[in-house]
């Protein structure tokens, strides 16, 4: 999947962060995971998925697997050869290269290396490993170094990504297709995943979201056999994947091909606010500063179209906006749908209303989604507790007028650079 230089650039920037951090004779571990058995499946696991942080450090897939770390030792890779049941039953092929260390050895190479602690990273399931809690700051301290590391896509996880949106984009130009009065939600996902498995996809990085009518208002709505219905829209959050290398993307279609005014107002509104958070995506720019940004162009275009009483800042500082717009702007994107955002952000700081799930400075190689939305959702405008609570903000008599509408969302995955944004989900069509 990747190159061996790619994988040792890896490590070598991960290693001038780490050194700067890591005390004397401690071994850092990182973990691939072991497979998971289904209950009751007897010899039947869930298909196995290694841990992000060893697959990105090692580029490898397997169970049962680590890759260690200390400054007396440099990088140590622990695995397994391939065994003759995987061979039989998988239809695996024998290594040819044998492992510098079997897993096996891992404890017993600690012992003789006379560590004073093991950091444990990865999916850490041997218990047998624990982490002192002495040796909790430094993990923590540890983890954020690797993070913001790993934050940073290389020109060979780009390349990866920018196909898999290829391949999505088949499954978009499948949808224009399929949509039309008559069809089904759950028919929709089906050409969807059909059509990017058919072109190279190992599968969806997330429940592929179908929303039709009002359902385009829930904002993870799960197909149902809900038939699209003449003068709908339907909202459609869709990926794809290789070996966990993801894109994120969504797109609002009219069922019967043309927007009547009020989609057509919704759909320009959310698409300026994500104009403007495209643009903003750049080194040095504050997350909180795209989300605040995307929610005053909703809340001036809200105002607009007489929903809200108030100015755009009265609607994000009484928080009255995230009626409309209750989700963070996005989040990272890449080595999963969450690929790494910001673990260290354990209480979330609301901006206009929402918790955002980054709250950091962008920099140069971050990959991030940028997916403002405007909804009419059922759960608020119904509510006499909303209600009342945003009277002075909101004017509920024109929202009801567009309860029936749903809502909008538009996404892509923007990669940071110097040089300017650069959109790798663009081929998909708005």
């Amino acid at each position: 999947m990747f190159s061996t230089q790619a994988i040792s650039n890896r490590r070598s920037k991960l290693t001038q962060s780490w050194n700067s951090i890591l005390p004397p004779k401690v071994a850092i571990l990182v973990l691939s995971g072991s497979p998971i058995q289904k209950p009751g499946g007897f010899d039947q696991c869930y298909p196995f998925l290694p841990h992000p942080c060893y697959f990105w450090v090692s580029g490898r897939r397997r169970p049962d697997e680590a890759s260690l770390y200390s400054l007396e030792t440099g990088w140590v890779d622990f695995q397994n050869p391939v065994s003759e049941a995987e061979v039989v039953w998988e239809g695996a092929e024998f290594d040819r290269i044998q492992p510098q260390h079997c897993f096996q050895d891992l404890e017993s190479y600690l012992k003789k290396n006379g560590f004073k602690d093991v950091i444990l990273m990865g999916q850490a399931t041997h218990s047998k490993w624990s982490v002192s809690s002495e040796s909790q700051e430094l993990l923590w301290k540890l983890q954020a170094a690797f993070d913001s590391v790993r934050r940073c896509k290389d020109t060979e996880e780009i390349a990866l990504i920018q196909n898999v949106a290829r391949i999505a984009h088949k499954g978009y130009q499948k949808l224009k297709e399929v949509i039309r009065p008559g069809i089904s939600e759950k028919d929709i996902r089906l050409a969807y995943e059909t059509e990017v498995l058919r072109n190279g996809a190992d599968g969806v990085p997330y429940e592929t979201i179908v929303g039709a009518g009002t359902n385009s208002a829930i904002l993870h709505a799960i197909p149902t056999p809900k038939i699209v219905q003449d003068g709908e829209m339907v909202l459609i959050d869709a990926g794809a994947e290789i070996q966990d290398y993801c894109v994120d993307i969504t797109r609002v279609f009219a069922a019967n091909g043309k927007f009547d005014s009020q989609q057509r107002a919704l759909y320009d509104l959310v698409k300026k606010a994500q104009v403007q958070a495209v643009q903003m995506c750049a080194p040095g720019t504050y997350w909180n500063q795209v989300h605040v940004a995307s929610a005053k162009i909703i809340a001036e275009g809200l105002r607009s179209l007489n929903i809200l009483n108030c100015n755009s800042e009265d609607a994000i500082q009484s928080e009255a906006i995230s009626v409309f717009f209750p989700h963070g702007v996005g989040h990272m994107v890449g080595l999963r749908v969450r690929d790494v955002g910001h673990a260290q952000n354990i209480n979330p700081k609301k901006y206009a209303g929402a918790a955002i799930r980054i709250d950091l400075q962008l920099e140069e190689g971050h990959l991030v989604t940028a997916e403002p939305g405007c909804y009419f959702i059922k759960a608020f405008i119904k509510n006499e507790k909303t209600r009342q609570k945003y009277k002075d903000f909101i004017n509920w008599s024109e929202v009801d007028k567009w309860a029936h509408v749903g809502g909008v969302r538009i996404e892509d995955d923007i990669f940071v650079t110097s040089s300017g944004p650069k959109n790798l989900t663009e081929i998909v069509e708005k």
